[in-house]
């Protein structure tokens, strides 16, 4: 019961939980979309799919490193991993040659998946996981981890457990189970063996699911069998012996890169100083809410919502009339007017001007504190916004602002708006009919490119007439249970309005009330034909028909977080702070979400440009009200060789201030939880890095896009994607006061070791045995002389 075979191709797939599992070694295996490692005895490939996420490479790069530094799973005589990509050249092609060989093809790898395959798979595949102990004469099921990810705390020691994933079953033997209950195991293991496998009611089979993953023609496979395939795995595993392939379907499995990889320049850079102490900020100054409502000012006047603006300070009412809204189109250098029917029809990749003609009407007060029955009529006046969508190119939004002056004939204000952060006075113009396409406007025929195809749109605003809708990829992974959207098909006329389960009575109202005047205006950026009847169904969760589903491709709820069963009302705002020492003391200043409304509870307040947008690496802590959690999101170091920083940011100094900043913010993510709450439970508070959120961090923002290249610098400082970490336990972990001395020996350190002082961190007794003396005589030695003990001794 070896735990390794002479061939073994192991697929490495997924986003937040990376699953590594044992396949058929076959040509028809190997995807595009995934990355693979093949094993030899004498040979590890490290296949990269041509579409695999950056996860998945990282991934698959350390479990080949890892198989032949190693020479584990019966690799002994590797000479090195030798890494086939397929963007382009990086072995011979006598080893790619030799790879197809040895899968018994002869290439090229079959077309990747869909984008949510990743995710899709890692549920699916995660729900077959099957524990048992070994109690007396026979196999227990551990209910805790049955479907789910195995933990490293369930290895006890005295005990026998038998891990079933479908292509692998391992007996796993703690080091102190006797001898006697070790080979019933290994009996009742091959009993378990023997019966074959059935999975029919699973949504996947571990062992023929490879089969229909990528681009395959294969669309139905066997979920089940009487006996088990000859190149699946039955090993006996021991306790601190484990191969990689089980250490794998662990989740907070000890990171080997961490003990492997080597100490160099960038490593001691970013090691925490002790000597600098960062306090936690003010938390009874957080717990203020703040209270404003958005306002817009033009020419000295309040135009607040774009409707009324009330001046406490002078008891002036200002009434806002709207005279006429004008748009124009930019490319290039160009501008072209849209026709009346067009206004408010906004798409990502664009960039636009938009005219306000408006007047204001001032109301004063009379003595008695009642408003005056004389009101002074304006002067007309004119507002030029110069609004750029996400995608819009540099060279267009330059462009789009000069023409902005070149527009501006009244002399009048210009303001730069852009996509997703519109102040409420611009929304307003467009009296809830605003939407915001993907893509670029076409003048010869946009409609045509989308027409007949599905498109979902989330809608946003706090206010009937701040109504938007913004398009976004039509999959399930958009879906948000705090949120309505609307799905539409311009060829069949069909618009269904989805109500999440915890959507606002008001949002479920602004999304209706867009839909009905997408019904009634029919704009050209739609595509609807004149002679179609539109047919609007108002679908809530839970309550879908099967023709939803199948135009967003699947209804596997898995892709994100339903708050369907959740008993929480979510009737609160959720608060973004931003944490910085960058003034001299550590504070935090509160985002505040553009569409904000004192009337409503806005679900959505912020956008992911709120993060990533900030200078890095930067702490955002997230107050999910209505979640009751807290989210300590941490950014990323930035790469010297592509980005530019300034001063001694660059260096070790800010790398320094860096760790000390993280320590604080955890801390005021703490005293922030209890300042709120009497009793003394856990904190519901945890970590997450940028590029590798979990699912349940980014579905508190309307819209998410996975942002690889920050992924991959995250991954290459040793942080795991998905990984949610409790800050309690972090700071305990980042504020250790002693540490053994193999840990101090080994390289990288612990994060938050001064690599520059490791004698500190020995306690009274290792620091007499490792140094000869006691701290007091080591601290009256001269400096010279106690770099050299240090040196002696590997502390240095």
């Amino acid at each position: 019961m070896l735990p390794y075979k002479d061939l073994m191709l192991l697929q490495v797939k997924g986003r937040r939980h990376v699953q590594t599992r044992l396949v058929e070694p076959v040509a028809s295996s190997i995807n595009s979309g995934d990355n693979y490692v093949l094993v030899t005895p004498t040979e590890v490939y490290n296949y990269v799919g041509r579409y695999s996420n950056v996860i998945e490479r990282s991934r698959g790069a350390e479990v080949a490193m890892n198989v032949h530094q190693r020479r584990d799973l019966g690799c002994i005589n590797s000479e090195q991993v030798i890494t086939i990509l397929e963007e382009k050249v990086t072995c011979s092609s006598s080893q790619v040659e030799k790879f197809w060989e040895l899968l018994g093809g002869t290439g090229p790898a079959s077309g990747a998946g869909h984008p949510d395959e990743d995710e899709l798979f890692e549920s699916a595949i995660i729900t077959t996981n099957m524990v048992y102990e070994v109690q007396d004469s026979e196999l227990v099921p551990i209910m805790e981890y049955w479907g789910a990810i195995p933990k490293i705390e369930m290895l006890d020691p005295s005990k026998i457990l038998v891990f079933d994933f479908g292509s692998e079953l391992y007996v796993w033997n703690g080091k102190n189970a006797p001898l006697d209950r070790r080979r019933v195991a290994v009996g009742l293991a091959r009993e378990l063996w023997n019966e074959g496998y059935d999975y029919s009611e699973c949504d996947v089979c571990p062992l023929t699911a490879v089969s229909i993953l990528g681009r395959c023609d294969v669309t139905e496979v066997s979920n089940k069998a009487t006996t088990r395939p000859d190149w699946a795995l039955l090993a006996k595993v021991t306790q601190h012996m484990e191969t990689v392939l089980f250490r794998e379907k662990f989740l907070d499995w000890p990171d080997f890169s961490r003990v492997i990889r080597t100490k160099n320049g960038e490593d001691e850079e970013k090691h925490v100083d002790a000597s600098i102490d960062i306090k936690p900020c003010e938390v009874q100054l957080m717990l203020e809410p703040n209270s404003t409502d958005p306002d817009l000012e033009l020419e000295g006047s309040h135009v607040g919502r774009g409707s009324h603006y009330y001046d406490a300070e002078t008891h002036r009412h200002y009434e806002v009339t709207t005279l006429g809204v004008s748009v124009w189109h930019i490319v290039e250098y160009e501008h072209t007017q849209l026709p009346a029917s067009s206004v408010g029809q906004f798409h990502k990749g664009d960039s636009y001007v938009v005219r306000w003609l408006y007047t204001i009407t001032v109301t004063g007060r009379e003595l008695s504190g009642q408003p005056s029955r004389h009101s002074v009529l304006g002067r007309d006046r004119c507002a030029y916004f110069c609004w750029q969508g996400e995608e819009a190119s540099l060279n267009e939004q330059g462009a789009a602002a000069l023409l902005t002056v070149e527009l501006d004939r009244e002399r009048g204000p210009q303001v730069r708006v852009v996509q997703g952060m519109e102040p409420p006075a611009f929304l307003a113009l467009f009296k809830g009919r605003m939407v915001v396409h993907s893509g670029r406007r076409e003048e010869d025929g946009e409609t045509q490119q989308t027409y007949g195809t599905w498109r979902l749109y989330i809608s946003r605003g706090e206010l009937l007439q701040e109504g938007v809708l913004v398009e976004v990829p039509c999959s399930v992974r958009q879906l948000r249970s705090r949120a309505s959207l609307v799905l539409l098909n311009a060829a069949m006329g069909a618009i269904f309005v989805w109500h999440g389960a915890k959507s606002q009575p008001h949002s479920c109202k602004i999304a209706l009330s867009a839909a009905q005047q997408l019904a009634a205006d029919r704009p050209t950026e739609i595509g609807f034909a004149p002679d179609v009847e539109i047919d609007i169904q108002e679908l809530h969760e839970g309550k879908e028909c099967s023709k939803f589903f199948r135009a967003l491709g699947g209804a596997n709820r898995h892709l994100y977080v339903s708050l369907l069963d959740n008993p929480k009302s979510f009737n609160r705002t959720p608060r973004l702070f931003h944490l910085s020492s960058v003034s001299g003391t550590f504070c935090c200043s509160e985002a505040l979400g553009p569409y904000r409304s004192l009337e409503t509870i806005t679900s959505f307040p912020f956008l992911q440009s709120d993060l990533y947008s900030s200078s890095q690496p930067a702490l955002f802590l997230m107050d999910n009200n209505a979640g009751n959690e807290l989210w300590l999101w941490q950014g990323w170091w930035p790469d010297h060789k592509g980005e530019e920083t300034e001063g001694s940011d660059a260096r070790g100094s800010g790398a320094v201030r860096w760790q000390a900043e993280r320590r604080a913010a955890m801390q005021t993510a703490l005293d922030y939880w209890h300042s709120q709450r009497e009793t003394k439970e856990s904190p519901a508070a945890y970590l997450v890095w940028a590029g590798l959120e979990p699912l349940q961090f980014t579905n508190l923002f309307p819209i998410w896009t996975d942002r690889d290249d920050i992924a991959e610098l995250n991954i290459r400082d040793g942080r795991k994607p998905g990984e949610i970490l409790k800050v309690e336990e972090e700071l305990a972990r980042l504020t250790c006061s002693t540490y053994p001395v193999a840990q101090l020996l080994q390289r990288p350190l612990p994060d938050g070791v001064d690599p520059t002082r490791l004698e500190v961190y020995l306690d009274p007794q290792h620091f007499q045995e490792v140094l000869g003396m006691s701290k007091e005589e080591f601290l009256e030695l001269p400096t010279w002389k106690q770099t050299n003990i240090k040196k002696a001794v590997g502390l240095f």
